[in-house]
């Protein structure tokens, strides 16, 4: 094979690679930690086994990915901070403060790692 062609075939086999690679999520943690603190919150506890049947339904709910469910749980849980006033100014910002995560998410499971 002559050098241009194998640069050629490199060239196609790391475009193909680079595609096939999903773009970084902005928003950190696992989506079961995003999950457990939305229910959490919903249900005003800090008990994932009285959350259990939230979680249970909400891992049900179908996402294009994982990224676009860790982003509906962060919007909804800022529109709840917003609208209990235990946040200040407005969902846009809330979503973009990479400090705002629940507990779970923060400590990287249920109990901290």
């Amino acid at each position: 094979m002559r050098p241009s062609a194998r640069l050629l075939l490199l060239a196609v086999l790391l475009s193909s690679t680079v595609a096939a690679t999903p773009p970084a999520c902005r928003i950190p943690g696992m989506k079961i930690h995003w999950i457990a603190d939305y229910c959490m919150a919903q249900l005003e506890t800090d008990d994932e086994i009285a959350a259990g049947a939230c979680i249970g339904d909400e891992l049900g709910r179908a996402f294009a990915d994982d990224c676009a469910a860790k982003l509906h749980y962060k919007r909804a849980m800022c529109e709840r901070a917003i609208a209990l006033r235990y946040r200040q100014g407005d969902v846009d910002g809330c979503l973009v403060d990479r400090e705002f995560v629940g507990a779970t998410v923060r400590n990287g499971g249920v109990g901290g790692s």
